[in-house]
């Protein structure tokens, strides 16, 4: 069974080995993606943390955001219309951008997550859904506790073995914000080091992520979402 996701956020955080940050060589970058009104930043900030580029919010808690340290460069686009495949040119252009201009020669490791929501085909209650399908003992294990329960998840670590290079961070949660929809979560961690010219070589990093969304998460899911009894 395949579902729609609706994602709602994307993050890249990527690596670079530690260097003196200077503001005006980050205003440099800033500058020229305001030339480019797809990758453009509206905002500057230094602050105590790095130097933070992000637009107006469009709706309440959207980001877009790329912050720089002194070790990595962090971008998030959440809450926003935005593709895999527009946040994969995101990263490349505004990296690759950055690199060049500080002078940083390679990417060290890179993290890419994404969060999805999906509507169970055959359930419209999602902490019902968790509960009584994907975790044994159901609601009626939950009765110890006494008290009535808001959420209820699982968290999945997949480490790197045999073919797959990247450790995977799994989590399947109900939406609070609507009982229908399920809250999905999948962090990839790459230790691979890409030099700055192969910096294109990233954005397979983020489709992997994305990908073990669509596949076996989504194929796991599926198998509970049956037709109850």
């Amino acid at each position: 069974m395949t579902y729609e996701p609706r994602t709602i956020a994307f993050g890249a955080e990527l690596v670079h080995p530690p260097m003196q940050l200077k503001s005006d060589r980050v205003q440099q970058v800033h500058a020229e993606l305001f030339k480019q009104s797809d990758l453009a930043y509206q905002n500057f900030q230094v602050a105590n943390d790095g130097v933070h580029l992000s637009n107006p919010p469009t709706t309440p808690g959207s980001v877009s955001s790329a912050t720089f340290a002194p070790d990595r460069i962090i971008l998030r686009e959440e809450f926003r219309p935005c593709t895999v495949e527009e946040f994969a040119t995101r990263v490349v252009n505004v990296v690759g951008l950055a690199h060049r201009t500080l002078g940083i020669k390679s990417c060290l490791a890179q993290q890419f997550w994404t969060r999805s929501l999906v509507n169970p085909r055959h359930h419209t209650d999602s902490r019902v859904f968790v509960a009584d399908h994907m975790l044994q003992g159901g609601q009626s294990a939950l009765a110890d506790f006494g008290r009535p329960m808001h959420t209820i998840g699982l968290r999945m670590t997949f480490p790197q073995s045999g073919e797959h290079n990247n450790l995977i961070n799994l989590r399947i949660e109900p939406w609070p914000q609507d009982p229908r929809s399920l809250w999905l979560e999948v962090v990839g961690q790459f230790t691979s080091q890409i030099v700055t010219e192969k910096l294109v070589d990233v954005s397979e990093c983020l489709y992997a992520t994305y990908r073990f969304l669509t596949g076996p998460t989504f194929a796991y899911v599926s198998r509970f979402d049956v037709p109850a009894s």
